[in-house]
């Protein structure tokens, strides 16, 4: 999935040393109750999507902590409670 910019993107996170492919658009906005929240809009490719339709689930990666780059990919994870061990 690729990052893309938007007609409500109003901020950018730029990669250091990278180029505007690496370029993280977004909306800063709040929420309902005022609080500070930052949307970003990905775009699957054909292949994504293909996989989504055939059951495939959404993966969030984050690194570090606060506001860290994100990755979305996708995944085949069973979704609900793993099954308890006897």
């Amino acid at each position: 999935m690729r990052p893309r910019r938007t007609h409500e993107s109003n901020n950018v996170f730029r990669l250091l040393g990278g180029t505007e492919d690496n370029d993280l658009w977004v909306r800063v906005d709040t929420d309902s109750e005022g609080f500070p929240i930052v949307r970003s809009c990905w775009v699957p490719t054909d292949e994504e999507r293909q996989a989504i339709a055939d059951g495939a689930n959404v993966e969030l990666c984050v690194w570090g902590q606060g506001h860290p780059p994100v990755s979305m990919g996708v995944v085949r994870y069973p979704l609900g409670k793993a099954p308890e061990a006897e």
